[in-house]
């Protein structure tokens, strides 16, 4: 969608007879334009592209909610932790991961480890977005898995239209390496294709 551009009738600083909306939501952050001075048009513009900004970012509660909506459910807060570091490696943190993971992983003996996925799945929990359920199988080494609870389900649905291709993404990575969700086959990914993430020294 192409950006709106209006006359520069209320950014002096601004060289230029134009000037697009995100160059204005740039000058009202950096104080070089004032709300107050915005035309109406220019105001609802910039709310209405702010709106479209926040609808559409990532974010590591988004993450953990598109991962679990997708799977369905996720059988346990281990593979919980496992598939969040897939889905940050090959999606989210793919071009930074040298300097910077959206969840902060660091090596650990049983695989890369941070403290952010439990931190999120609890909160939502906490919010109603999540559900717990007991779990009885010899695939898992937890007795608690997750799946989204109704107003859950219901802020998933919110988020297709914006992050349909992530949620492909999701389905073709775990299809092809956990369709059965059994945590040594993705422990066995993880430390053939991640190896410096395991650190048999860390504890």
């Amino acid at each position: 969608m192409a950006e709106k551009v209006f006359r520069n009738t209320f950014a002096p600083e601004i060289d230029g007879d134009t000037i697009r909306v995100g160059m204005v939501i740039a000058g009202l952050r950096h104080g070089t334009i004032r709300e107050d001075d915005l035309p109406a048009e220019v105001h609802d513009a910039v709310a209405a592209e702010l709106e479209r900004r926040e609808r559409e970012m990532i974010s590591p509660e988004r993450v953990i909610l598109l991962l679990i909506g997708t799977m369905g459910e996720v059988r346990g807060r281990t593979l919980l932790q496992k598939y969040t570091f897939l889905v940050d490696m090959e999606m989210y943190s793919r071009k930074s991961r040298d300097i910077y993971t959206m969840f902060g992983w660091k090596p650990h003996q049983s695989g890369p480890h941070s403290v952010w996925p439990g931190r999120f799945v609890d909160r939502a929990v906490r919010d109603g977005l999540v559900e717990e359920f007991s779990l009885t199988s010899r695939h898992s080494i937890d007795s608690v898995g997750y799946r989204l609870a109704g107003r859950g389900q219901k802020v998933y649905n919110g988020l297709l239209g914006a992050f349909q291709k992530d949620i492909d993404r999701m389905r073709e990575l775990f299809a092809e390496l956990s369709p059965e969700q059994h945590v040594d086959r993705v422990t066995f990914h993880i430390c053939a294709n991640y190896p410096e993430y395991i650190d048999s020294k860390a504890t």
